[in-house]
């Protein structure tokens, strides 16, 4: 049975795997010189980087791109086309009543073809993480917070595929169709994909807090404007400290509440009546009776921002629970389809 099910996907795995290894090797040939260059300009430049690293990170940029979409589409990928077909076109050619006519049990029958399958989604998705995570090490340390490319590294895409693969077997038993499976399959992966990013990665473990000043010149970005036409109010945006995920930041008074609208609209119209009704700043003239920096001085002096952040030491327990969260999916899409095949399909 397990020749039978490995002869079955061999074409498609062979396939897979071979552009795995064309990806592999045009990633060890880039990364070697990306990883020299990083030790020769970036790593002991003195005594600004910036500069070092901008003309870093403008190599490779046609591989830094292609690495960057395939880190976001092969899980799907191979929910697509190794999942959604597994079980649906089995279906839709019914050559699976000559399997269920046999002496192997539907059970039996099940758990070899979803293992099979499993273990090379499982594989291939690790070795190409690896070969990514490799790849931007060095890049990774230049140009982006760790945060951003959360997705895109270490071990979180391995359950996502192992998500997307068993989501797609799952969605296969139900529909029995091949097309309409893998439709199904990207809209199903997307939406646990969207649900997880907004509404339970942030949860799962508390945020920290910081309260920081509203001083220009640090790294809190501070304004006043209005969005759609709507009432003149204050814009701040503050951040966590380095490498860290910012939540949400939160205007404060400077005893600790949190500003409400009838308060920001009295300050406004109390210091910065010109910009309340809408006089735009001077284009010359004497500096000092511009209202924009006298405004924005003064609300640096009665507010604060509160920052809700995750701190850059939990990055990897933040990898953990989220692979954890798919993996759980991908057992219960494998629950159902196991009820579904062995009480209910015909």
């Amino acid at each position: 049975m397990i020749r039978f099910a490995w002869q079955q996907t061999r074409n498609q795995t062979l396939i897979a795997y071979g552009l795995l290894a064309i990806v592999v090797i045009a990633a060890i040939a880039t990364g070697i010189q990306l990883s020299h260059l990083y030790d020769s300009e970036v790593a002991h430049c003195q005594p600004s980087c910036s500069l070092a690293a901008q003309n870093y990170l403008a190599h490779d940029d046609f591989m830094d791109k292609t690495l960057d979409i395939l880190s976001r589409a092969v899980p799907a990928l191979l929910g697509l086309f190794w999942g959604a077909p597994l079980l649906a076109r089995e279906f839709e050619t019914g050559t699976y009543r000559f399997a269920w006519t046999q002496s192997v049990p539907r059970s039996r029958w099940l758990a070899i073809r979803f293992g099979v399958g499993a273990l090379a989604t499982l594989t291939l998705a690790a070795l190409f993480s690896l070969t990514v995570t490799w790849w931007y090490r060095s890049r990774d340390k230049v140009g982006s917070n760790m945060y951003d490319v959360f997705d895109r590294r270490d071990i979180a895409p391995i359950g996502y595929a192992l998500f997307a693969f068993a989501a797609g077997v799952m969605v296969g038993a139900l529909i029995r169709r091949t097309v309409p499976a893998m439709a199904a399959t990207l809209g199903l992966f997307v939406l646990a994909r969207v649900a997880v990013d907004l509404w339970v990665r942030p949860h799962l473990l508390a945020a920290k807090h910081a309260v920081v000043t509203l001083a220009r010149q640090g790294p809190v970005q501070l304004g006043i404007g209005s969005s759609n036409g709507g009432a003149v109010h204050i814009l701040t945006q503050g951040g966590g400290p380095p490498n860290s995920w910012t939540l949400s930041s939160t205007l404060l008074t400077q005893s600790g509440q949190r500003v409400t609208s009838s308060q920001m609209t009295a300050f406004l119209q109390q210091h910065c009546p010109l910009l309340v009704n809408g006089t735009p700043p001077p284009s010359g003239g004497n500096p000092a009776n511009d209202p924009w920096p006298q405004c924005l001085d003064e609300v640096s002096k009665t507010f604060k921002l509160e920052v809700a952040y995750q701190p850059a030491s939990r990055y990897w327990t933040f990898q953990w629970l989220e692979t954890a969260v798919f993996v759980v999916l991908a057992l219960v899409a494998a629950a159902i389809t196991y009820w579904w095949i062995t009480r209910r399909a015909r």
